[in-house]
């Protein structure tokens, strides 16, 4: 039977977007020029499968400025693993008033180790003690699972090294995470808290309430770099790599990405799971560090 134009209603409108949408990606590809940023926002969200964003950006000498889609800046995502450079920062700042050592005995390693994803726990080998757990009691209580590793001689990306240290913050600030946080990081005053995931992924806010966080002054420490690092590592609660420094949060619908390279900082939140965020943040990098 021939299919005429009772079809149009059903498959030909989304056949004519699905090739707008490639013809915008090979512009995008080989024409990057030809495309403006909201342009090639949208085709990078089109492969992504990310529905929405709401970005801030700029020098931290500036106001800082905004950028959309299907979003506004006042919007509320959560931050996911973004929260780790809080944690870090508030570990950093208690070592710096002696209240802690970076190289203290903890959960028979140490908080440099933990900041370095070098604690000892390798999700790859054994799952993950904070995502994949059944129970609703706080992330800081989490008993310290068995380690696959010997501390200090690889990396390998840990949660759980970072709900331990923040129940190393509560032990020696003598108060509950959250209210430490606000104590040391004035930033995270405007931010909301949740405790299952926290001091590994809890925080959540706006992009701009983040950019704040973020266009601090860099601390030095954060790009200390262990010896059995490669060329991009994590420091102390950053990657670092040439294009500067980064963190990703993925967790179930949504992905939030920070890029700082020099003065330029960048917060990016989306609706949607691109799958693997460490492909997509190194796609996104050039194109959001040019806003």
């Amino acid at each position: 039977m021939m299919q005429g134009g009772g079809q149009s209603g059903g498959t030909f409108l989304p056949v004519v977007l699905s090739l707008l949408l490639v013809q915008l990606a090979y512009a995008a590809i080989l024409f990057p020029g030809a495309l403006d940023p909201r342009q090639r926002l949208t085709v990078f969200m089109a492969r992504h499968g990310l529905t929405s964003v709401s970005i801030a950006y700029g020098d931290r000498d500036e106001i800082p400025r905004t950028l959309t889609i299907h979003s506004d800046p006042a919007k509320i995502y959560p931050y996911y693993s973004l929260s780790k450079p809080i944690t870090a920062a508030m570990v950093m700042e208690l070592a710096n008033r002696h209240v802690l050592s970076l190289d203290e005995a903890v959960a028979g390693t140490s908080p440099r180790n933990l900041m370095h994803h070098a604690g000892g726990w390798d999700r790859a080998m054994a799952g993950d003690p904070v995502t994949q757990r059944q129970t609703d009691n706080r992330c800081v209580d989490i008993p310290p699972p068995p380690k696959q590793f010997e501390p200090g001689t690889r990396q390998a990306y840990s949660n759980i090294g970072y709900c331990i240290l923040g129940a190393l913050v509560e032990r020696r600030s003598g108060l509950p995470f959250e209210d430490a946080a606000r104590r040391l990081i004035p930033a995270t005053r405007n931010m909301r808290y949740d405790d299952w995931l926290g001091p590994a992924g809890g925080w959540s806010g706006t992009a701009m309430t983040y950019w704040h966080f973020a266009a601090q002054p860099t601390n030095p420490l954060i790009m200390e770099r262990p010896l059995y690092a490669g060329a991009s590592y994590y420091g102390l609660g950053w990657k670092v790599s040439r294009g500067g420094l980064s963190h990703f949060g993925l967790f179930k619908d949504n992905y939030a990405i920070v890029l700082k390279r020099g003065r330029h900082v960048v917060v990016a939140l989306f609706d949607g799971n691109p799958g693997d965020g460490q492909k997509a943040l190194e796609e996104a990098r050039p194109m959001l560090l040019s806003l």
